[in-house]
């Protein structure tokens, strides 16, 4: 097993969206620079984005001025990686 630190900020963005959006949502938030994958989920929220930046204030800007600003997005959650462990 593998664990450790990283050269990238990693983490998750949980993404809600308004009704009926989701599919439009999940395609937007998928371009934004930063994030590395964008799915549709079920469960609480509708969407999961996964994301790589070099700088915490690169969060800040991919979330606030990235995600956020996607139309139909109506919540986001944010969970930044602190240590990971692999096979």
């Amino acid at each position: 097993m593998k664990c450790g630190g990283y050269e990238l900020i990693t983490g998750y963005v949980f993404i809600n969206t308004e009704k009926g959006r989701t599919l439009d949502v999940v395609t937007k938030v998928a371009k934004i620079k930063g994030v590395k994958t964008a799915c549709v989920i079920t469960g609480t929220f509708d969407i999961v984005a996964t994301f790589e930046v070099k700088d915490v204030k690169d969060v800040g800007e991919m979330v606030a001025r990235g995600i956020d600003s996607v139309d139909g997005v109506s919540l986001t959650q944010t969970a930044i990686c602190v240590k990971c462990c692999s096979k």
